[in-house]
């Protein structure tokens, strides 16, 4: 009998280790069904606008479960696509309170809640929210709360938040942002020095160098004038249809125009067709207009452009006395075709304008809306 006992043993430690087993098993899938069971519950109450009811399951599944997070931030974001952002809300709210989830999640949970709030209209909860994340040092949120300070136009709240936390606003986009923010808000105030504190950023931005310039062009201070449009220039040779008039006007008043033309002889290799243009009417008081007429004619067979073409219509018939009158009907032509293609373009979005936005009113970048190139433009 003993004997049996002995060899029975191994057969019930066995039996004992499967039947623990399958009761593991049995236990996980009973939690399983429970959580599924649980989430079918939420769901349907929240389709079913049974808002408080639903949110109470989802909220006892959290307790149970934090893998499901994923599956509320895509109900969160149907509902939020369908406009019920009410209930996007909600579980967005719902999610940054568990104590269980991890840091990272929690962050981008915040910034669900905080566009949800924008998208509400509720920007005051919104800034509150992105403040928290930038503190933190949460990169994603960068973006988010700089266009909300540029469409409450809080200048000074974006200034403030970029010099406590300069470190998170480093890049291009961030500091043409941060620029435009001293630049509206110097102009609000009446302030140069912010402006000079726009040019100090990691990343030099248009506006700054050129609100400077026209800050000094408007007292009549042509050295510094051309000092901040040259440094521009150098930066940014696509803006020179919006400064190389006023430009030229400065080295005129200082009776050195010959080193405004030794600027468009350095500008010609990257520039439009304005630059062309300018250097042709150099050409012109040298008494060279025939070359300046070859030198466009040229450049007009390599890089085609109405604008171009108005002007050499212009420079042939003060050559050609006969044909006069045609080529200037034909330019009247051109000119008011001309007058109906935007002056302007937003590079990143493709918005088009006849005036100069420095924040494009479609995408909302700044500094992204630019004079116009190609046949139509500058």
């Amino acid at each position: 009998m003993i004997e049996l006992l002995f060899l029975l043993l191994p057969v019930a430690a066995a039996y004992g280790y499967v039947m623990g087993k399958n009761s593991a098993k049995n236990l996980a899938h009973e939690q399983n069904r429970k959580i599924t069971s649980e989430y079918s519950k939420g769901l349907k109450f929240l389709l079913d606008r049974e808002e408080d009811q639903g949110l109470e399951h989802l909220i006892q599944l959290l307790e149970v479960s934090a893998d499901s997070v994923e599956h509320y931030l895509t109900l969160a974001t149907l509902f939020r696509k369908r406009g019920e952002l009410d209930r996007a809300i909600k579980i967005h709210e719902l999610l940054i309170e568990q104590p269980n989830l991890e840091t990272e999640l929690v962050k981008s949970c915040r910034l669900e809640l905080a566009q949800d709030y924008v998208m509400a209209g509720l920007l005051d909860s919104a800034e509150s929210n992105l403040v928290v994340l930038v503190k933190a040092g949460f990169a994603d949120a960068r973006e988010p709360i700089i266009q909300l300070y540029s469409q409450t136009r809080d200048w000074e709240k974006g200034i403030n938040m970029y010099e406590a936390y300069s470190d998170l606003f480093v890049d291009k986009n961030s500091c043409s942002a941060i620029a435009n923010f001293y630049c509206e808000a110097a102009l609000e105030s009446n302030d140069v020095l912010l402006l000079d504190k726009a040019t100090k950023l990691t990343h030099q931005a248009i506006r700054p160098l050129y609100e400077l310039g026209l800050d000094a062009f408007n007292r009549q201070d042509n050295v510094k004038a051309i000092y901040y449009w040259r440094k521009l220039l150098s930066e940014y040779p696509q803006i020179a249809p919006l400064i190389i008039n006023d430009l030229q006007t400065c080295y005129k008043s200082l009776n050195i125009a010959l080193e405004y033309y030794e600027l468009i002889e350095e500008l010609l290799p990257n520039s439009g067709v304005t630059i062309k243009i300018k250097h042709c009417q150099g050409l012109i008081e040298a008494g060279e207009t025939a070359t300046a007429i070859e030198f466009l004619t040229d450049s007009l067979k390599r890089e085609p452009s109405i604008r171009g073409f108005s002007y050499l219509l212009q420079l042939l018939s003060t050559k050609n006395v006969k044909i006069q009158d045609v080529l200037g009907e034909i330019d009247h032509l051109v000119t008011s075709y001309i007058a109906t293609k935007p002056d302007y373009q937003c590079h990143k979005c493709g918005f088009t304008s006849h005036k100069l936005y420095w924040l494009c009113p479609s995408c909302k970048t700044w500094e992204s809306v630019v004079p116009n190139r190609g046949l139509d433009g500058y």
